[in-house]
């Protein structure tokens, strides 16, 4: 799934769930209001197009310029990665991806989150659109070159992309580990005393590693990429349901108000 794509369907799901969810404050773990999520969907818009705006002003070095580059300039911690190319780490960790993506529809397993399913995609459409923001705000202000592009062997039509000086950080890994620390949160929230969350942290802490692993193998990213991409993706997965919180209005007004006096 491409960014833009992603972007698309988040901002037609808030909306639409918005439009659905508004004034149904049930017995849940959490709040929607149209202050934080017009806050945060509008923010994370003008993010993610201010980074293409800045993406676009990039222009491509010369092929001459590309067939110099050296794996030797490479640190040593991410040289290896100059030497995959697997095409089937690349698809698997597409599957990897779109996997993570599907992890809301399990709380239509559960009648405590089945009730409460608008307030989930209004956060889980939240929380893609900032991961998507943020990795695209770094893709298109750094223009790391790919691993693939310090490989000989692999054909210069292929290399000379502006998408291949996109490198820091792992978008798959950040949207994956984004969505799979949000269900494992959002899992914790709604069954608290639930015997499955040691399970359930275990396998959602341990799909973006996967992810992580088979871009590296693909050769698309470096390990310093697949680390930084997991950690933002994990802390927007944390952040937006907790931001969501029953009673972090309360905590926001006290908060304020301590500021005030």
């Amino acid at each position: 799934m491409s960014f833009i794509k992603a972007e698309l369907i988040a901002l037609f799901l808030i909306i639409h769930s918005c439009l659905l969810c508004f004034g149904q404050q049930n017995n849940s773990p959490y709040r929607i209001t149209s202050e934080m999520e017009l806050t945060l969907g509008i923010g994370t818009i003008v993010l993610a197009s201010g980074s293409y705006v800045i993406g676009d002003a990039f222009s491509l070095p010369s092929k001459q310029s590309i067939l110099l580059l050296d794996r030797a300039d490479v640190n040593r911690f991410d040289r290896g990665a100059t030497y995959n190319t697997s095409k089937s780490a690349r698809y698997i960790s597409d599957i990897t991806d779109y996997a993570a993506l599907s992890l809301p529809l399990f709380h239509l397993i559960s009648k405590n989150s089945r009730r409460d399913f608008g307030k989930i995609v209004i956060m889980s459409a939240e929380t893609m659109l900032a991961s998507t923001a943020l990795t695209l705000l770094f893709k298109n202000s750094i223009h790391r070159p790919r691993p693939l592009m310090y490989n000989p062997n692999v054909p210069i039509e292929s290399k000379w992309k502006k998408d291949n000086y996109r490198s820091f950080f792992s978008g798959h890994t950040a949207q994956t580990a984004a969505m799979s620390f949000f269900f494992a949160q959002t899992f914790s929230d709604y069954h608290p005393r639930s015997k499955w969350k040691p399970v359930i942290w275990s396998a959602c802490a341990a799909l973006p590693v996967l992810t992580g692993v088979m871009r590296y193998e693909a050769g698309k990213h470096y390990w310093t990429d697949v680390i930084t991409g997991y950690a933002v993706g994990a802390l927007v997965g944390v952040g937006i349901p907790y931001l969501h919180r029953v009673g972090m209005k309360k905590k926001k007004e006290k908060l304020d108000s301590a500021i005030l006096k």
